[in-house]
């Protein structure tokens, strides 16, 4: 058998490329790729390579440069390899139209995030190989071998025909890689031109549309889609195909930046609408993931209601969770999502916890965490952190210390490494702050409020930079909780606030209507308890 590797020129590139090479070798494999050609490259350099791609196997090597390039230039000289073969890739992935066997194979180092390959090549399964250890190699020789012979090309490939700009833009589009810096651009364009698309097009850019705003973590950019979007389908009565449409853009894209902008309430609206759309179309997996949105949801709005509203959340964030998870492994048993949906119920127990503290409900959520841990991998990235925290937190409320400590370092090392690869990481490195400020609280010692307030202060900076007004609040709070002197007031205050109000957004109005009246008080006429009490009115008034 013969195989072709596409690869960057990387440091994780050549590593990768170059012991996958060797190893496929020792299995008797014929490997094609540049390191054999001769220094002076051959007459045609393109047509070797079309050839190669066209008429065998390809095994596209995913590193940082290789997922850069792919289909997208950028002006410069570099990597204009990458940028040819990934250009023809595309056409045979395009011109592949079978259910299975697809020639076209990614491979990745362990440590790769799958999030971050392209759309085109995020659809196929990615194989993992360690350069160093050689393990995944024989995955990689099963998928080569399931493909059977390949037909030689008997004649030059076709030139693909011209296509409009649209569709041009479409293709763009599927090449980027999330969190590359032309993504957003591409998506500006991408929406001047979404009412001239054909309902097939236009569904065919949305998953890549969608990873391009959400690593971007732009929320008017998706406010901006979804009503492009829905605005673009047919009125009246829609056929099975546009109401599954409309049913991913209310759960993908409108109740994401409803979520994010922390409108908990017009999110689950949303996500209700997006989930009957997908009922009458019957398309299980879209009911199962709105469910998870759900669980989600309740769970947040338990945490900032009040005390009678609180319970029905929580009951209702479970059965959702629960719903999910059942869905889900019917669908698929040992499936990621089944994983994600047992990260989410553990996060609801730990979150009835946190609000009731009942030992059993923490009891539930250790046990959900620690199961969820087996359905997901690691390239699930942002899942993976989201459960990593989590755990942290868990651990941290059972007294488990040091493995608290051993989780958090965990964390924030392997999400430095993702550091430019969007706001999702971005987010979770905050999130990962404040658990280590949880953690220096709880560990205790002279300095434990000063680090702590010094871990909140990163997760503020981090949250501003990708601008999460909620979780900013909440850092802003537990800052003012910390040093409650920088925000004006007394620490007695930040306990009557923080008992009158659940909300950190309307705890802070709270903190600076009370030191606006310390400051303006002559003769101290009112007793703290009962200063509190009006500003509790004058604030509920304006909500």
């Amino acid at each position: 058998m013969r195989v072709f590797i596409s690869y960057a020129h990387d440091t994780e590139g050549r590593k990768v490329a170059q012991a996958l090479a060797e190893a496929l070798r020792k299995r008797g494999v014929d490997v094609l790729w540049d390191r054999d050609l001769p220094e002076g490259n051959p007459v045609s350099l393109p047509e070797w390579i079309v050839t190669s791609v066209t008429a065998y196997p390809v095994l596209c090597v995913l590193s940082p440069d290789y997922v850069l390039r792919f289909g997208a230039g950028d002006g410069t000289a570099a990597r204009k390899g990458v940028l040819f073969e990934s250009r023809v890739l595309q056409r045979r992935i395009y011109d592949h139209t079978e259910s299975g066997g697809c020639p076209v194979i990614p491979v990745a180092d362990l440590g790769f995030s799958a999030d971050l390959a392209p759309v085109v090549l995020k659809n196929l399964v990615i194989s993992r190989f360690d350069a160093d250890t050689e393990d995944g190699l024989e995955q990689i020789v099963r998928r080569l071998l399931a493909l059977g012979p390949v037909p030689p090309v008997t004649r030059p490939p076709v030139p693909p025909p011209e296509v409009g700009e649209e569709l041009a833009l479409v293709q763009d589009l599927e090449a980027a890689a999330p969190s590359s810096a032309a993504g957003p651009a591409l998506v500006h364009d991408w929406l001047g031109v979404v009412a001239d698309l054909s309902r097939t097009d236009l569904v065919r850019a949305l998953p890549a549309v969608e990873r391009i705003v959400k690593a971007a973590g732009d929320a008017e950019a998706m406010r901006r889609v979804a009503e492009c979007c829905l605005r673009a389908l047919p009125d009246g009565t829609l056929v099975a195909d546009d109401r599954r449409t409309r049913a991913w853009l209310l759960l993908h894209c409108q109740a994401w930046y409803l979520h994010r902008m922390h409108q908990l309430a017009a999110a689950m609206s949303t996500v209700d609408e997006g989930i009957r759309l997908a009922k009458e179309c019957g398309d299980g997996w879209m009911v199962a993931f709105g469910k998870r949105l759900l669980a989600t949801l309740h769970g947040e709005l338990a945490e900032v209601s009040r005390a009678d509203a609180r319970r029905h959340h929580l009951v209702q964030a479970v059965d959702c969770a629960k719903a999910a998870s059942a869905m889900f492994h019917a669908l698929d048993p040992a499936g990621d999502e089944y994983g994600a949906c047992r990260t989410v119920l553990a996060c609801v127990w730990f979150t009835q916890y946190r609000l009731d503290r009942r030992r059993s409900a923490l009891k539930r959520a250790n046990k959900l965490a620690g199961q969820a841990v087996t359905y997901l991998p690691q390239d699930r990235t942002r899942e993976y952190h989201e459960l990593l925290i989590l755990r942290v937190r868990i651990s941290i409320a059972r007294g488990e210390l040091p493995r608290a400590r051993e989780l958090v370092d965990k964390a924030l090392t392997s999400l430095a490494c993702h550091a430019d690869d969007g706001a999702s990481y971005t987010e979770l490195l905050g999130s990962a702050h404040l658990a280590r400020a949880e953690l220096r609280l709880k560990e205790g010692g002279r300095d434990a409020p000063v680090n702590a307030a010094r871990d909140v202060s990163l997760a503020l900076k981090f949250f501003d930079e990708i601008s999460l007004p909620y979780a900013s609040a909440t850092c802003r709070w537990l800052l003012a909780s910390l040093l409650p002197e920088t925000a004006g007031v007394e620490r007695g205050d930040v306990r009557i606030c923080e008992r009158l109000f659940a909300d950190p957004r309307v705890r802070l109005r709270g903190l600076e209507e009370r030191s606006r009246r310390i400051g303006e008080c002559v003769g101290g006429r009112w007793t703290r308890r009962s200063e509190w009490k009006e500003i509790a009115r004058k604030l509920r008034s304006q909500v």
